[in-house]
C-alpha cells in the first residue's frame, strides 16, 4: 500500500528563497508544455505524445531532467482526465491557464536522502531555449549543453525511512513550505482483527 506523508519545510530565507526559484521555473516548464501542446493541437489536429514534450524539454530548465519529465508526466495525466470527462461533460477543459509558481514533483533520481538531510538534484544551464531549438534545427549537431549541477539541502524531518521513496513534491501551503513524500509500506493482515 502506498501512504502520502508530509513535514514542514523549516524556515530559512535562502532554502525559501531557492524553493520558490524553483517554484517559478517549475511553472515556466508547465506553461510552455501547455503552450506548445495546444498550439500544436491547433495546427494538426492531434496531440502532441508525451515523448515528443519530453525530448523538447531536454537540457532547456534549471531543474533537474527527471523533476522536469514528473511535470510533463502531470500534464499528460490531466490531459488524459480531461479526455475522459469530456465524454460526459463538453465544459471540461483542457489545461489552458498560465501559472506562476507550480508545485515542484521529484523522482527518486532527483533526490538524495541520508537520515539528516535530503539533497535535491538540480541543474543549471547556459543556454535559453530559443538558443537550444536554433541549434539543434542544425543537421548533424550533438554539442553539449554546458551546465552546472548543484543541490540544494532541506533538512530530513520524516518520521519514516526514506530510503523506500519514490516520489515527493515541494509544496507551499499554509504559508510555508511543506515536502510531501510517498512511501511503500506493506499492507496490514487484516484477518487477524476478526
Amino acid at each position: 500500500m502506498i501512504v502520502t506523508h508530509s513535514f514542514p519545510i523549516p524556515y530559512d530565507e535562502s532554502l525559501y528563497n531557492e524553493l520558490r526559484t524553483m517554484q517559478r521555473e517549475a511553472a515556466t516548464v508547465w506553461n510552455d508544455i501547455v503552450r506548445e501542446a495546444t498550439s500544436y493541437f491547433f495546427s494538426f489536429k492531434k496531440w502532441l505524445s508525451k515523448k515528443e514534450i519530453q525530448s523538447v524539454r531536454k537540457q532547456t530548465y534549471n531543474l533537474h531532467s527527471q523533476t522536469v519529465q514528473a511535470i510533463v508526466d502531470k500534464y499528460e495525466a490531466n490531459r488524459e482526465t480531461i479526455r475522459k470527462l469530456r465524454k460526459t461533460n463538453k465544459k471540461a477543459k483542457y489545461p489552458w491557464r498560465k501559472k506562476y509558481y507550480y508545485c515542484v514533483p521529484l523522482k527518486k533520481a532527483s533526490l538524495s536522502i541520508t537520515d539528516d538531510e535530503i539533497a535535491i538534484k538540480r541543474s543549471e544551464y547556459e543556454l535559453r531555449l530559443s538558443d537550444l531549438l536554433t541549434k539543434k534545427q542544425k543537421k548533424n549537431w550533438k554539442e553539449k549543453f554546458p551546465k552546472q549541477n548543484k543541490k540544494l539541502y532541506i533538512p530530513n524531518l520524516a518520521t519514516e525511512d526514506l530510503s523506500a521513496c519514490n516520489y515527493a513534491e515541494i509544496v507551499w501551503r499554509n504559508g510555508q513550505y511543506h515536502f510531501c513524500y510517498t512511501i511503500h509500506v506493506p499492507e496490514k493482515d487484516l484477518s487477524s482483527y476478526d
